[in-house]
Formats: C-alpha cells, structure tokens, sequence
C-alpha cells in the first residue's frame, strides 16, 4: 500500500480520469443528439421531395388537360421544378456524407426539367396531343425514377445514421467500464490494510518469568497421592440417525418444440446486432415467424410527437416512401400503442389482414412501435407474443428520444 503522499496523489489522479471521462461522455452524447437530429432532418427533406414530385406529375398533367387552363397549371409546375431542384441541391452534403451519391438523380431532374419546358411549350402553342405524349411517357417514367433513387438514398442515410449512432453508443459503454476499473483500482489501493499483531513474549526465552514461577504448583509442603485412575464409563448406547426418505424427482421438462427454438435463436441474433444496419435478414425471420406480409420497425423523433418508418421488411420502396410519418396523436393502431404502451390488435375483415402494433419500450421511455400485417389464418394470441419479445430485444438496439412530448401538438385543419 503506498504511503499517505501517494495516497493523496493517487486520489487526485483518480479524480482528474473521472472529470475527464465525464466530459467526453457529455460531449459524446450532445454529438449523439445533433446527430440524430441531422439525420431525421434529411430524411424528412428527402420524403417532401418524393411528395413534391408527386405534386408536379399531377400539375403536369392537368396542364394538359381539357379546360383546365395550361397558363395557370404551366407556371405552377416550373414553380414546383424550382422548388424541388432548390431541395435536391440543399440535402447533397447530407447524402455524400452518408456515401449516397446523388448526382444521377440531380442529371435525371435536369433531363426532367428540359422535357417539362419542351411540353409546356408544345401546350401553350396549341399542341396538346405532342405536349400529352412527352408528358405521359418521358415525363413520367423520369418522375418514377428519380422518386426510387431517393427512397434508395433515406434508406441507406438512415443505416448510415444508425451505424454512426451505435458507434457512439459503443463508446459511452467502454469509458464507463473503463472509468469503473480506474475506481476499483484505487479503491483497492487506498484501504488499508491491518497487519498481524505481534507475538506475545514466552518467559523460558527472557523476561521475568513471573508467569512460568506463577503457574508452577509448590509440591514441598503437602506430599503427594498416587492418583486413582477414574471408573470406566459404560458404553452409550448407539445413537439413532433418522434417514430421510428420499426426496421425489423432478418431474422431467417437457421437450421446446421447434418454433420455441426458432424464436430462442432468433433473440440470441438480436442480442448480438453491432448496428442497425445488418437487421434485413433478422426482420425477414421475424415476419416468417408471425406469419406476416411485411413488418415495419417505426422510431420516434427527437420531439416524440411523430413516427417514422425506419427498416422494414416486405414492403417496396415506394410503399415505405408512401408511409411517411405518424403524428403520435393519431387515431390509429401505431400511434395508439405508443402512447398506451400497450400491444394493439386490429382483427382481419374482409378487404383488410389482421395487424398487430407492440410497442418498443427502454429503459428511458418508449421509442417506436413494430408492426405487422398477419394473414388471417394466423393465431393472433401467438403473434402478439413473439412480436412482444421481439419488439423487446429491439428496444436496446436503438436510442431513445431525447425529449418526449407530454401533449402532442394538435394538427390543423385542412383549409
């Protein structure tokens, strides 16, 4: 153990590795937070350009249309073109940071633009037919095109975004195991440690030797009596031992059966997730075992008042683009089990499957729910159990909101 100096010293120096943890703990989650915040940002720009352009077709082709007025529907398309190119060029450093490469996108809006002129022209001159076909075909194949590569692009910004997130995660956990070994360190340094008391002195070896003379009987006064052995004592009699009777077996577990095992294995994958980013073959697992037509993992924002689609499994990109966000007041099955954090169920009708909502709870809070659309042969009581164990893995897989909205703003009416 070292002496009090060094004690002192080691206490200090144990204090300066805590300051300094805690500030690049602090540091690190603000990053986390601005992060976070950046990357729902650009996808929320992203998913108004996909519903821009769906804007423009429509303007497009009512500027063609009989007795619709081309002037009006004219100038109101180039207005949205300007609008949208403005957007594309505005979330380009977001995208190359996340490796999405937009510049085929932003030549494909170009070529878009250069037909839209060519058509508007056509209609204005009285060419409806001409301006019709140019719209109908090249115009709108282009739109189709370019509404896929930015669903392609939110998807991979928002694995990027998850990776860069789990990372950051990864790095709390290592300086508060690591800060944890310093304390236990100088804890185990800094206790002292009681030594052994010394031997008491003999008085054969030195001394006095008053105890050695104290303890000696004086056999000169009284003589001495040969000493009687004692009477043997009769023999006890044997002890009797109760045996217990054995204690009865354990009755024998019955064997898991298989889609227990599926679902075992299944968690221990979960648990073993580095990012988001490799959960594709573990949602397509997941939607085997529900017996569902597609699954989709939704994330709260950073405010808690919406939802959005983050990683799903059975659905194209243009119907996860389509999705866009929930308001969390909403009166539907999604919003409803976030805000009860309770599993919700929706029976099958007949136009419609059955659809089960599990909210995804941590321990700071609820931060998305997992859905599911299930065919109506399903047992609905099996489905909500293994969507509840898995929503329950996923919840350590992705970070809370950092604030959570206890009113919900309230939308406003459509004029």
């Amino acid at each position: 153990m070292p002496g009090r100096t060094g004690r002192i010293l080691l206490l200090l120096l144990t204090i300066a590795v805590t300051a300094a943890v805690v500030w690049r703990a602090t540091t690190n989650e603000q990053a986390r937070g601005r992060e976070r915040m950046a990357a729902q940002h650009t996808d929320a720009a992203a998913a108004d350009i996909v519903y821009a352009l769906s804007e423009l077709r429509a303007s497009l082709y009512a500027s063609v249309a009989p007795g619709q007025g081309a002037a009006f529907w004219a100038t109101r398309a180039t207005e949205q073109a300007d609008d949208i190119a403005a957007r594309l060029t505005a979330i380009g450093p977001a995208a190359a940071a996340a490796g999405v490469v937009l510049a085929p996108t932003v030549e494909a809006f170009d070529t878009l633009r250069g037909r839209m002129r060519l058509a508007l022209g056509q209609a204005q001159a009285g060419q409806p037919d001409t301006a019709g076909a140019i719209i109908f075909a090249e115009a709108r194949d282009l739109i189709d095109g370019i509404g896929r590569d930015l669903s392609d692009a939110r998807q991979v910004m928002a694995r990027a975004a998850a990776s860069r997130e789990g990372g950051m995660a990864n790095e709390q956990s290592l300086l508060a195991g690591g800060l944890m070994a310093v304390w236990i360190v100088a804890l185990i340094l800094l206790v002292p440690v009681p030594s052994a008391p010394p031997a008491p002195a003999s008085g054969a070896h030195g001394g006095l030797g008053l105890a050695s003379a104290a303890a000696e009987p004086d056999t000169s006064a009284t003589p001495r009596r040969a000493v009687e052995p004692p009477a043997p004592a009769a023999p006890a009699p044997p002890a009797v031992v109760p045996v217990p009777a054995p204690a009865p077996a354990p009755p024998a577990e019955p064997p898991a059966t298989p889609q227990f095992q599926s679902l075992a294995a299944l968690c221990g994958d979960l648990g073993r997730v580095a990012d988001a980013g490799s959960l594709d073959p573990l949602l397509a697992r997941t939607a085997a075992m529900m017996s569902a037509r597609g699954v989709v993992i939704w994330l709260a924002e950073v405010d808690a008042t919406g939802l959005v689609p983050a990683m799903a499994h059975g659905y194209d990109l243009e119907a996860l683009a389509r999705m866009g966000a929930l308001p969390v007041s909403d009166d539907n099955l999604t919003s409803t089990a976030f805000r009860s954090g309770r599993t919700e169920v929706s029976p099958p009708t007949t136009d419609q499957p059955a659809a089960v909502a599990v909210p995804m709870v941590a321990a700071a809070g609820p931060i998305g729910v997992l859905t599911a659309e299930v065919d109506s042969t399903g047992d609905l009581d099996r489905v909500t159990a293994i969507g509840a164990v898995v929503a329950a893995q996923l919840a350590n897989l992705f970070p809370a909101p950092s604030a959570v909205a206890e009113e919900p703003p309230q939308k406003p009416e459509p004029v």
